[in-house]
């Protein structure tokens, strides 16, 4: 983990960086010191299973193991989802390499530099940046949650799927009086050509994440605003991130599920209010997409 403290426009801004999720699961697995001249009780331990869900224990557990709860569901409609999906295609070429790719064991028999298969994106792949704040209100619902989840897994696939390189950050940034605290977590390294939907599945989805594992991130930061033991702050909202973060407007913003008008009622109309929140309308087959609740009607994942 990777921390600075900064303080510009009158804020303290707190940094916590993370390389990936195991360097998350080995920060937290050495118990860091609690700073209890703000948190003088632990709200990551709470034993409100309703709000928190599972255990500190075992919600760390989950960012090396993985978090299976839902997933089977969240792959059956993520399918009929790509269904919908238009234009799909494959701007991948396929090359020989030296090294990074796959090995052809007739190839590195024969004693031949390269002996590797690699997969790169062509030059008409195009990049998009997709920034998502972990961080919700603690008003918001689990069904919320879930969807606003499940609906921008199945938006990065889609426009991966298309030939886009998406560059994604994931991020807790929330704010109390006149400090932030901004906790990234790397889910996708920038060579990576696709992302690994069961690695950003838990972040993303598992209220877990944010309630159990940021939480006690937070818990362990050098904080001195006393509110934010109570409240453990405010997410910032779009705009807020797009200032805090420098963002084109090219980019996209997924904020808290009120912001991005989440309800959590059905996976399929919230993929449609997402997609149209972020202007993508074009790009996907909405109509298709409302033919296939119907089909499914009865049935929320």
């Amino acid at each position: 983990m990777q921390e600075d403290v900064i303080v510009e426009n009158g804020k303290t801004i707190y940094n916590l960086r993370f390389a990936n999720l195991t360097d998350l699961h080995d920060y937290l697995a050495q118990n860091p010191r609690v700073n209890r001249r703000v948190f003088e009780r632990q709200a990551s331990l709470n034993p409100d299973f309703t709000f928190y869900g599972e255990s500190l224990e075992d919600s760390i557990e989950y960012c090396i193991s993985g978090y299976r709860d839902g997933f089977e569901n969240f792959l059956v409609a993520n399918d009929k989802l790509k269904e919908t999906t238009k234009e799909l295609s494959d701007n991948r070429v396929l090359t020989r390499t030296m090294y990074g790719g796959m090995p052809l064991s007739a190839l590195v028999a024969a004693g031949v530099p390269d002996c590797m298969l690699r997969y790169d994106r062509d030059t008409k792949s195009t990049v998009r940046n997709i920034y998502f704040n972990l961080a919700y209100p603690a008003y918001t619902s689990t069904s919320r949650i879930i969807n606003r989840g499940l609906a921008t897994l199945y938006i990065i696939q889609a426009l991966e799927a298309k030939g886009e390189m998406i560059n994604f950050k994931a991020f807790e940034l929330s704010e109390c009086s006149d400090e932030i605290v901004n906790i990234e977590i790397n889910l996708k390294k920038p060579g990576d050509l696709f992302l690994d939907i069961e690695k950003c599945y838990f972040p993303i989805k598992g209220k877990e994440f944010l309630r159990r594992v940021l939480f006690r991130v937070l818990e362990s930061s050098n904080v001195t605003e006393p509110y934010w033991g109570e409240g453990y702050g405010s997410p910032v909202n779009e705009d807020g991130i797009r200032d805090f973060f420098k963002i084109s407007s090219k980019d996209l913003v997924i904020s808290y599920p009120s912001e991005m008008g989440i309800d959590g009622d059905n996976i399929y109309d919230d993929t449609i209010t997402l997609i149209e929140r972020l202007g993508l309308e074009s790009e996907f087959n909405i109509p298709k997409i409302k033919e296939l609740k119907y089909r499914e009607s009865g049935r929320n994942y």
